[in-house]
Formats: C-alpha cells, structure tokens, sequence
C-alpha cells in the first residue's frame, strides 16, 4: 500500500490518495478523498503481460502530479486505544486485540486519517497503537466507532 497526502498552506494533511494491489483478484484499488471524509473508489485490472509494478505507479501518478506526496512517519501521531483486563492476558485477549487493530485500520484508513500498528497485551491492559494525522478527529473516530459494538468496554484513548 502506497498512502499519498497533499498538504495545506500550513502544511497540515487535508486530501489523501491510496493505492493497494489484491492479488486474489488480479487488480490495485484506489482510494482518494479528503481527510476524515469516505472519499471515493476505483478499482484497476492488473494486465497479466504488464509489469505490476509500472502498472501500480501508473495508478498513482496522476495524484504525484498534483503535488500528493507520501508523508514520513513523524508526521503521524501515536494514539493509545486501551482496554483494561481483570486477570492474566489470555488468547481471547490476544484475539480481542487483533480484532480491535483490524476494525480501527479499517475504519481510520477509509477516512484517510491513519492505520493502527500491532498492539500488545499486559497483565492488566490490551493497547492498540494507532498512528494517526488528526488527534482530535482521529478520537472522535475511534470512540465513535467502538461505543455501541463489541468493543465498547475500552477504558481510555490517549495521545503518548
């Protein structure tokens, strides 16, 4: 996956532009809109006598040309999403804890805003890492996106 950004004035990420191969279905999504918004998607054919990775910057290009540029990692800020346990951390903990970093990459990725990174479990917390552009709106996000599903007993979301 390839995540491109355009910045404002201030040099603040307000548009985004992705691109991901799907192999098992021979073709690269592309994924653009603005940060904190669904945006839009197209889906490309991979050509089976093409070279992938020509056809793969192809997708991007057009978005390079209008100033979209990958961001580096100090860009992001780290969110902590914690879950706190009563006992010893078990293999549904390390299960709840896979589940929660599929759902919010999923969730915070289609809104441009971020991906979530391995988290890991104690004897007393799970915590999701979240990598993220916009605190505030990434939080607002997440919160909303975990009260009312199964993982609405999270205890605290916090900037480290």
């Amino acid at each position: 996956m390839i995540r491109l950004y355009k910045s404002d004035e201030s040099g603040a990420p307000v548009a985004y532009h992705e691109a991901w191969v799907e192999p098992q279905h021979r073709r690269i999504v592309e994924h653009w809109g603005y940060v904190g918004e669904a945006g839009e998607t197209a889906t490309h054919r991979v050509h089976i006598f093409g070279s992938l990775e020509k056809q793969f910057a192809g997708v991007l290009e057009g978005a390079r040309e209008l100033g979209f540029r990958e961001l580096p990692e100090s860009a992001y800020a780290t969110l902590i999403v914690e879950f706190a346990l009563t006992g010893e951390g078990s293999i549904a903990d390390q299960d709840k804890q896979e589940d929660v970093s599929d759902a919010l990459t999923e969730k915070l990725g289609w809104l441009g805003l971020g991906y979530c990174e391995e988290g890991h479990v104690t004897a007393d917390t799970i915590e999701i890492c979240c990598r993220v552009l916009n605190v505030d709106l990434a939080k607002t996000t997440i919160s909303e996106a975990l009260d009312g599903s199964v993982f609405a007993d999270y205890s605290r979301i916090y900037q480290e």
